[in-house]
């Protein structure tokens, strides 16, 4: 096996940037819920977050081909990354206004773990017993006099489902510590997409016309990311052993560690940056043509398929884990579980595959296979009853995602004009991202009024039916616009045609700037040479 040492560092940063973010950002959602906000709100923050993606994304792109600061870009992009995702470990609770009167009788029940003095045993002291209503089913937080609740307090009615209090959307605004949440989880979220987006566009770069090694190297992000996913997941229920609620201080101590040791891989990376500066012209004839129209539409479709999950799946998990055993004890390891046999089983050997997969089939029968596969997959998600059995049915993840997110960004980066390969790359990011905002907002709506199982279902079916109508729709499309079959990159040969024409152009632009250097160097010796002599002239004649 030959190791491409151009690559290796690329390699690197993959592999420590998801090992950085892997023990967090998968949980966000279900440690949101944790610290007071409700499965609905969460839906709408991850509502919010993601569509704010195409103004920070093209943003990023444009300013940094505009200004060749590609590398100043990459590494803000870390340090907002890794000063956020720290902060929300000592975000405080949202206090709620009531108790659950289940919850007490069942913490009334459970004697043998109060202290002498009455309260819970647990390693903070909250500052306000009235914060004890936040987390999973079954978490608490410290709490004295729990057989009256805490002074002032109301006693909330009971739920057949969860002894957890949310408040409504209109009375978590008045509190400050959701707005501190709020505000970390959306600095970790714009560092996220201005890091892929730079990523994605530096990687391309190095791997030259060898556009089809991508995978290859983003696998390494899947490894450290479903690594650090699995370690975090049993770091945490471990550390968490004896408490009501999960202590998450040791997934934050491992994305501190990586993500400074990708600020140094990412300071040496070397790459170099396009001479010819980014023209919005060029950009818009690029986008503008119906393929490429239809597909950033087929990315908004899978990007909303992809919020749902990335925002509800473990919600889902939880949900089915808990009615399968309300005392369920590896919860979190399950969680792990999952995002591993994702990474390992599911990714890992698809984003390998993946260059030769869009070669041999075009990248638009790359998106149809990634549709199906979502469809089947979350209608799997539907019937599950046994919370284990949703190891193998994430296998489909390397069909669905494993396929879909290689495809978008080799079809961005074969598209992009001369010196707006960041841009590019931010606009079709942006319609992706966007789309999981879209997702957030939809599957949130679903999730309450359907329920999770309901909710999955509805998603995966129209995924379904969206594929039939994508197909159907680029048929048509090759039919009346032939002349757009290159930039369609429907096959092998056409692949590799793009690949061409892309290079080609390249050429003729390094190639015409490289004649008016020489033709700007050719009259600026001509004028020294004309200044050289009229020095030398005498008095007389000049006169």
């Amino acid at each position: 096996m030959i190791i491409n040492l151009k690559m290796l560092p690329m390699k690197i940063h993959y592999f420590v940037r998801f090992a950085g973010t892997g023990p967090l950002t998968p949980f966000l959602p279900v440690i949101a819920r944790q610290k007071g906000v409700s499965a609905q709100v969460v839906g709408v923050i991850w509502t919010i977050l993601p569509l704010l993606s195409p103004m920070i994304k093209t943003t990023a792109g444009a300013i940094a081909d505009c200004s060749r600061s590609h590398r100043a870009v990459f590494l803000g992009g870390i340090v907002v990354m890794l000063a956020s995702l720290s902060g929300l470990y000592w975000t405080p609770h949202i206090p709620s206004p009531c108790f659950n009167n289940t919850l007490i009788g069942s913490l009334n029940a459970s004697k043998s773990s109060l202290n002498p003095q009455g309260s819970l045993t647990s390693r903070h002291s909250w500052p306000n017993a009235s914060e004890m209503l936040s987390g999973d089913p079954d978490e608490g937080e410290a709490v004295t006099n729990v057989s009256t609740g805490p002074q002032g307090a109301k006693i909330c009615p009971s739920s057949s489902h969860t002894h957890t209090v949310y408040l409504s959307g209109g009375e978590l605004v008045s509190h400050y510590q959701f707005w501190v949440l709020f505000l970390y989880l959306l600095l970790q979220y714009c560092g996220h997409v201005v890091v892929i987006t730079l990523q994605e566009t530096v990687c391309f770069q190095m791997l030259g016309s060898a556009h089809h090694e991508y995978g290859q190297q983003r696998l390494w992000g899947t490894v450290g990311w479903g690594l650090s996913a699995i370690v975090s997941g049993a770091l945490v229920d471990w550390y968490s052993k004896g408490l009501l609620q999960k202590d998450y201080w040791p997934a934050h101590v491992l994305t501190v560690v990586f993500l400074m040791a990708d600020l140094v891989v990412v300071a040496r990376l070397k790459f170099s940056i396009p001479d010819k500066r980014m023209t919005p012209s060029a950009v818009h004839r690029a986008l503008w043509q119906p393929h490429v129209v239809l597909i950033l539409i087929t990315l908004v479709v899978i990007g909303t398929t992809c919020g749902v999950l990335w925002t509800f799946q473990f919600l889902l998990v939880e949900d089915v884990a808990l009615q399968w055993d309300p005392d369920f004890p590896h919860l979190k390891l399950l969680l792990g579980l999952v995002l591993g046999v994702q990474c390992f089983l599911a990714e890992v050997p698809f984003f390998f595959l993946a260059g030769r997969i869009i070669k041999r089939i075009g990248h638009a029968n790359a998106f149809l296979i990634s549709l199906v596969g979502f469809a089947v997959r979350l209608n799997l998600y539907s019937v599950i009853s046994n919370p284990w059995w949703f190891l193998p049915a994430d296998i489909l993840h390397g069909i669905s995602f494993g396929i879909s997110y290689p495809c978008l960004t080799s079809y961005a980066s074969v598209i992009s004009p001369p010196g707006a390969a960041a841009t590019t790359q931010a606009i079709f990011g942006a319609a992706f991202f966007g789309g999981t905002g879209l997702g957030g907002l939809v599957g949130g709506r679903l999730f309450q009024e359907l329920g999770g199982r309901k909710a999955f279902l509805t998603v995966g079916v129209f995924s379904g039916v969206y594929a039939l109508v994508f197909i159907a729709t680029h048929i048509l499309l090759k039919r009346l616009c032939p002349a757009n079959a290159t930039r369609d990159v429907d096959s092998e040969s056409a692949y590799e045609e793009g690949i061409r024409e892309k290079s080609v152009e390249e050429e003729e632009v390094t190639s015409k700037e490289g004649e008016d250097k020489e033709e700007a160097d050719k009259v600026e010796i001509e004028e020294v040479g004309l200044v050289e002599r009229k020095s030398h002239v005498s008095p007389s004649e000049s006169s």
